[in-house]
């Protein structure tokens, strides 16, 4: 009896051990530069979209580190409403990133009345999506959905972005 309830503890502890002695992620921080995201006029009332594609090289990234993007994730992002005339009314905004083999993933939530000028930090998705393929396409597009308050505008909206990732390298 006691050889029936031994082996299933020792294959358990065996296999703790292995797990436990494989190489660890090493995480960095990365960050996007700033960069601009524009939703191009017409826009009318309710939800409206504008993007930005960010552009990057993986191995200026990690620099000398060893391995290769094994997780991703958004640990911050702040969207700054730039100036433009006559700016309409907005409010709340939902960020979300995709990539060539990506799927679009929602990252981040901001709920509250834009007003130009203002860098409001969004609240970052407690759950996200891995975005380490992301990394590996060397190219992100980010697309915020955002409120327009008003019937209509003919001119474009942008807004500046800096989100900052925390990657895990093995």
């Amino acid at each position: 009896m006691n050889k029936i309830c031994f082996q299933p503890i020792l294959i358990l502890t065996s296999l703790v051990m292995i797990l436990s002695c494989g190489p660890q992620l090493q995480t960095e921080e990365v960050e996007t530069p700033l960069i601009t995201m524009k939703a191009e006029g017409p826009l009318f009332e309710g939800a409206n979209s504008a993007t930005a594609t960010w552009e990057f090289d993986l191995a200026e990234i990690i620099g000398s580190l060893e391995g290769s993007v094994k997780e991703a994730k958004v640990i911050s992002a702040e969207v700054e409403l730039l100036e433009t005339e006559d700016l309409p009314a907005l409010e709340k905004m939902v960020l979300e990133v995709t990539s060539k083999n990506t799927s679009m993933a929602r990252v981040g939530l901001f709920e509250g009345k834009m007003e130009s000028g203002q860098v409001f930090a969004l609240n970052i998705a407690n759950k996200q999506e891995n975005l380490a393929n992301a990394f590996q396409d060397g190219k992100m597009t980010f697309v915020g959905d955002f409120d327009l308050l008003e019937e209509e505008y003919w001119s474009n909206v942008q807004f500046s972005l800096k989100v900052k990732f925390e990657i895990g390298i093995k």
